[in-house]
Parts: structure tokens; C-alpha cells; sequence
């Protein structure tokens, strides 16, 4: 059988390190793909901490040395500084699905950042309070950029960051000369030797991103200024229902600046309000039991694509219900023999004493989850699983079905088991309801998989 790769791998699963995500204060890389959040230069401003607040004043101070550069006639000077702030691809933060690559900032971009030193008056005269502003009035600087530029700029902090934490949770590193680290008491670019953890894949450094750190959209943003102030305070009563273009909201706000001013000293009103993003929010209890009436209420096959929108139910469920026992690795499709396989595929830390078992039987370091929307579980399915488990993944596999599983199906579940040393449960209809219920009871709702494993061992042969 060809040998499959731990799925969405983590720094942890490779060095087989002892922590958790719930045991540190930052987001464990995952070492092929980015995680889909970004620094928020925010939350630096609002912290209580000092050391935060004065890593935001460096954060300023970097463009205000900018400022200065293009008001004394040092444009080329200021150009050639904005250029080095290239995407940290060490922090794996952003939206490229299947790698950890980016985009740097261009030349175009970067003269449009150093043409508000002299359009914007206000700006001209008393720099920016927050650089998320450049969102407002730049073409083409979307969130991910602020994020970009937050973390080039600050790159020695995550550097020091990093370093500290992977001494005490004793991580492998290496030693890395670090290009482009900005100085921030020279106020210049230079190389940084630093010990730090290291993608096993392909060598490259890693920095972490502390959790406080991460939102989807920075606090100061495009969209919620558009609909907050913009087409409150701006747009007469006969426009506001036709959305007017990006280009045009910003050359309004170059023009006319107090807008964006009330708009900023509005969002710093409301700055306790502003927390970073969970890495994964379960869905609230409400939700969970409409998403289920919807998934009962599916007729079992294909038709009018009810296999798909079970898989997309069940998806959001079990992300959540299993939550946070197992953290979701992916989700994907395969195909196998002609037929359409929607896996789930989730880490286990074994984060408790079931969980920890199968990683010891069953050497589940992932659990992979197949989702059927049959009327009738057959043993083909079963085999299909099967199929898919192996050594690195781990012999640990669950089905999720509609019907409890015929008499026939489990024989061979069991037949596998004593052969093959896999592990496969079945659950339907009926265990995503009693999961939900353990919820609103107060109890977690793996406890129903370790039910179902429970049951199916004492069916085996004495």
C-alpha cells in the first residue's frame, strides 16, 4: 500500500514535541500551508503591556523616518527603505492555501505609500497614529499588506520572540542569518544572527506569531470604515444604496482626510472591544442543533446534491462538537474507485485518556473521519477507509453515516480489527444527536466516540 505523509503537519508532530496548541501563547506553525490569520498592528496600541506599546511607537517611528526622508528630499532614500519590508514568510500568516508563499511590495505600491507624505496634508504635517490608516487611502494596500508591513518592520521582536520560546519549551533550531531586520535604533536595514526553529520540510526558519496578535481583519479596515462612516457621513441620502468604488472612497479621503480622522478616533473609542481571533470558534449551541434539523431532514444518496450538503453539514458539526479534544487538520476529497470520499482529518494530542490510548494502540497521531450519506453502510466503504490508514497517519478511522450500521458491516469491522489491527467506528444520525445534547448537558461530546469504541470492543472475540 503507498505510504501517505501526515496530513497539514505541525512543528509538533514532526519533533514530536510534548505541548499543545492550549499549552503556549502562540500559533504552532503548520509547516506546508499559512494559517489563515494576520498581525493586527492594533493590538500592540491598545495593550497594557509596555513592552507592546513601545513596539508600536517603533512601528511608527519606522515611518516617520519615511516622512522625514520624502519631505527633505530623500525620496530615493525613503523608496529603497519601504522596499525591504518584504512579506515574513517565517510566521506562515495569510491566505496561501497549500504553501507558504507570497508577494512582496512592489515599487508601484510602495510610491503610492510615499505619495500620501505629500498629498495628505495632515499627514504631512503630523504623520500617521496608526498605519492600518494607509489601508484608507493607498490603491491597491489591502489588510494582508498591513499585516506585511507590520511584521517586516517588526521582525526583530518576533525574532527575540521566537528565540525565547523555543528555549524554554526546548525546539529544535538552527542557527540563521536573518536579511532585512530593521534596526530600530540605527533606523536601518541589516542581517540578524539568531537561533531558531526550523521547517524540517525545506530547511527555512520559523518565527511565531503570538496569539494576541491575530485577527482576520486589523481593528482599522476598509470595509467597516465604508459602511461605519463613509456612507453615513459622506454619501447623500439618494447614493447610499449603490456601493461607490474603492478608487474612489480613497481619493475622497486624501482629499478630505477628517473623515478618516473621526473614523480612527472612533475605533480607538471603541478599542476594548477589539480582541484577537480565536484560532478555531466553535459554533454556539443554537446553531449546532439548526445545522443538525438540517442534516436529519436530508433524504439519504444523491439527489439534488444531498451528498454534498451532508458532507458540508456534517463538516461543520463534528469541527466544532469534537472541539477541543481533536483540532481539525483539513478537509479533502479524494477519489477511490470511481467514488466521491470527503475526509476530515484531525490531529490528536491525545488531550485525553481515550484520545492518548488510540495514539498508543493505534498509533492515531490523526483521525481521519469519512463522511457517507448512504442509507446502508457496506463493508466496501468500510475497505475504502481502511485503505487510507496506514503508519504515519495511524490505524484509528470513524465513519460518519445515516443508519445504525448493518449486522454484516460490523462483522467485517471486527474482521479487520483482529486481522489488520485497525481501528473503524460507525456513527450516524443518531450519535451527532446524542453529541449535541452532551454538549447542553454540560458533558463533552467525545465521550460518545468513546462510547461507540467502548461498545464495538466488547463485541470482539473473547
Amino acid at each position: 500500500m503507498e505510504q501517505k505523509s501526515a496530513v497539514n503537519p505541525r512543528l509538533i508532530d514532526h519533533f514530536g514535541l510534548s505541548f499543545t496548541q492550549d499549552d503556549v501563547d502562540f500559533a504552532i506553525p503548520h509547516l506546508q500551508e499559512d494559517i489563515s490569520l494576520y498581525i493586527d498592528p492594533f493590538l500592540f496600541w491598545k495593550s497594557d503591556r509596555k513592552e507592546y506599546q513601545e513596539v508600536h511607537l517603533q512601528l511608527l517611528g519606522f515611518f516617520e523616518d519615511l516622512r522625514s526622508d520624502v519631505l527633505s528630499g530623500r525620496r530615493m532614500k525613503a523608496m529603497q527603505s519601504l522596499l525591504e519590508c518584504k512579506e515574513t514568510r517565517e510566521l506562515g500568516l495569510g491566505y496561501a492555501l497549500g504553501s507558504k508563499r507570497g508577494s512582496a511590495i512592489g515599487p508601484t505600491l510602495a510610491t503610492d505609500i510615499l505619495d500620501v507624505y505629500e498629498e495628505v496634508p495632515q499627514i504631512q504635517e503630523g504623520g500617521l497614529s496608526h498605519i492600518e490608516i494607509l489601508g484608507l487611502v493607498v490603491p491597491k494596500l489591502a489588510e494582508d499588506r498591513i499585516s506585511d508591513l507590520s511584521a517586516a518592520v517588526l521582525k526583530s521582536f518576533f525574532v527575540h520572540f521566537t528565540r525565547d520560546r523555543a528555549r524554554n519549551l526546548n525546539i529544535p533550531t538552527q542557527r540563521f542569518q536573518i536579511s532585512s531586520v530593521y534596526d530600530h535604533d540605527r533606523h536601518m536595514w541589516r542581517p540578524l544572527a539568531a537561533d531558531l526553529p526550523y521547517n524540517p520540510i525545506d530547511g527555512s526558519p520559523l518565527l511565531f506569531a503570538p496569539l494576541n496578535l491575530l485577527r482576520h481583519l486589523p481593528w482599522i479596515n476598509y470595509d467597516d470604515y465604508y459602511r461605519s462612516m463613509f456612507a453615513r457621513l459622506v454619501l447623500p441620502p439618494n447614493r447610499k444604496a449603490k456601493k461607490v468604488s474603492k478608487g474612489e472612497v480613497l481619493a475622497h479621503n486624501r482629499k478630505s482626510y477628517v473623515v478618516v480622522e473621526r473614523y480612527v478616533a472612533e475605533r480607538e473609542r471603541l478599542a476594548p472591544n477589539c480582541l484577537p481571533t480565536p484560532l478555531f470558534e466553535p459554533l454556539k449551541l443554537q446553531t449546532l442543533w439548526k445545522k443538525f434539523g438540517q442534516l436529519r431532514a436530508l433524504p439519504t444518496g444523491k439527489t439534488n446534491a444531498s451528498d454534498k450538503r451532508f458532507e458540508a453539514l456534517a463538516y461543520e458539526l463534528l469541527q466544532s462538537l469534537l472541539y477541543p479534544e481533536l483540532e481539525l487538520a483539513d478537509s479533502q476529497v479524494r477519489t477511490e474507485s470511481g467514488a466521491h470520499i470527503r475526509d476530515l482529518i484531525f490531529y490528536n494530542d491525545g488531550k485525553d485518556e481515550f484520545l492518548s490510548d488510540m495514539r498508543t494502540r493505534y498509533d492515531a497521531r490523526q483521525v481521519v473521519f469519512e463522511l457517507k450519506n448512504v442509507h446502508s453502510l457496506s463493508g466496501e466503504h468500510v475497505n475504502q477507509l481502511y485503505r487510507y490508514l496506514d503508519d504515519e497517519i495511524g490505524h484509528f478511522g470513524v465513519l460518519v453515516t445515516r443508519n445504525p450500521t448493518p449486522r454484516a458491516t460490523r462483522t467485517n469491522i471486527v474482521d479487520l480489527h483482529s486481522s489488520k489491527h485497525t481501528i473503524i467506528l460507525a456513527l450516524n444520525d443518531s450519535d451527532l444527536e446524542l453529541m449535541i445534547n452532551a454538549l447542553a448537558s454540560g458533558t463533552r461530546p467525545i465521550g460518545v466516540l468513546k462510547w461507540r469504541y467502548v461498545e464495538f470492543v466488547r463485541s470482539l472475540p473473547k
